[in-house]
C-alpha cells in the first residue's frame, strides 16, 4: 500500500481527522481574520479554521435559512443580537470583538487630498460604497454623507413607519427596505454639482467595494482595516472619519447554536487573547476596553 494511500485513510480513522472550525464574517475582516487563524493553527496543529466571507446582513440570512457555521464575525452586533433572538446562538457567546472605522479612499493618480472636499471635485464622478440595504459599511458610509451636508433626505413614503423618513435616526432606518438605491430616499445634489456626471457604485460587500474603488471609480468609502493592506495603501491614500460621523460599527461575533464544540470554543476564546488582539490593532480596528 503507498504511503499517499495510508495518509488518507488514516484521515478518516477515529483521533486522526483533522479537526475544523468553520468561521463566517463580515468581509472587513478578509485580512485580519486570516492572521488571527493561522497564528490559532500553529498552536493548534490539529485544528484547521476555515473562513468564508461577505456581506454581514447576507450572511445572517444565509444562517437563518441552514447554512452550516460555526462562528459568526458580524460588522453590525445587530445581525448576532438578531440571532440571539431567534434561539440560532449558543446563549452566552455574544460579545465585542472591535469597533471599525470608515475611511475615504482616493486613488493618487487623481492628485486629490483625500478628504471631505475632494467628493466634491469635478473629476470625483464615481463613489464606490457597499450596499446599505445589506452591509453595515454601506450603512455608515451614507450617514457619513448624510453628516458632511453631502446628502440630504428625501421626504418618501414609506409605510408603517413610526414616524417621517427625514425624522429617523440612524439606528431607526429601515435599511433592508431601502433597495431602490441611495438617490431613491437622499438628494445627492451636493454630489452632482458641477459634474458632468456622477453616480454611486455598490459593491455587494466591503471587500468588493474595496476592489471596485482601486480598479474603477478610484474613490470609495471603505474599511480602515481594508485601505490599510499594501492593496490598498500603495495606490491611494485615505481619510480617517471621526467616530461620531456616521453610523457606528460595533462589531460582535458568537458561537451558533449547537456548535460548541471544544476546538470551536477554544479559536472562540483566542479572538480575545493578546495575540489575537495585536492583529486586530494592526489593521486600525478599536477595541474593546481600549
Amino acid at each position: 500500500m503507498g504511503r499517499r494511500l495510508v495518509a488518507l485513510l488514516l484521515l478518516f480513522l477515529p483521533g486522526f481527522a483533522q479537526k475544523a472550525v468553520r468561521v463566517v464574517a463580515a468581509s472587513d475582516l478578509q485580512y485580519a481574520l486570516p492572521e488571527v487563524a493561522r497564528a490559532f493553527e500553529r498552536k493548534n496543529p490539529g485544528v484547521k479554521v476555515e473562513l468564508v466571507f461577505g456581506s454581514s446582513g447576507k450572511l445572517y440570512a444565509q444562517l437563518t435559512q441552514g447554512l452550516e457555521a460555526d462562528l459568526f464575525f458580524s460588522a453590525d452586533k445587530a445581525y448576532p443580537e438578531l440571532l440571539e433572538r431567534r434561539g440560532l446562538a449558543e446563549p452566552g457567546t455574544r460579545k465585542p470583538y472591535a469597533l471599525g472605522r470608515v475611511v475615504l479612499w482616493v486613488d493618487r493618480r487623481l492628485g486629490l487630498e483625500p478628504g471631505p472636499e475632494a467628493l466634491k471635485d469635478p473629476r470625483v464622478t464615481q463613489l464606490a460604497l457597499a450596499n446599505p440595504v445589506h452591509a453595515p459599511y454601506g450603512r455608515a458610509a451614507v450617514t457619513l454623507l448624510e453628516h458632511l451636508g453631502l446628502l440630504r433626505r428625501k421626504d418618501v413614503p414609506l409605510p408603517g413607519l413610526a414616524k417621517p423618513f427625514p425624522l429617523l435616526s440612524w439606528e431607526e432606518i429601515p435599511w433592508e427596505r431601502l433597495t431602490g438605491g441611495v438617490e431613491a430616499y437622499w438628494d445627492a445634489t451636493p454630489l452632482r454639482q458641477g459634474k458632468p456626471r456622477f453616480a454611486f457604485v455598490y459593491g455587494e460587500n466591503i471587500s468588493q467595494t474595496a476592489q471596485l474603488a482601486l480598479a474603477a471609480t478610484r474613490v470609495g468609502l471603505l474599511a480602515l482595516s481594508l485601505a490599510v493592506h499594501e492593496s490598498l495603501s500603495g495606490a491611494g491614500a485615505y481619510w480617517l472619519a471621526p467616530l461620531g460621523s456616521h453610523l457606528p460599527l460595533e462589531q460582535d461575533y458568537l458561537v451558533l447554536k449547537g456548535r460548541g464544540r471544544p476546538e470551536v470554543l477554544a479559536f472562540y476564546a483566542y479572538v480575545g487573547s493578546p495575540e489575537a488582539r495585536a492583529v486586530f490593532r494592526r489593521y486600525g480596528f478599536l477595541l474593546p476596553g481600549e
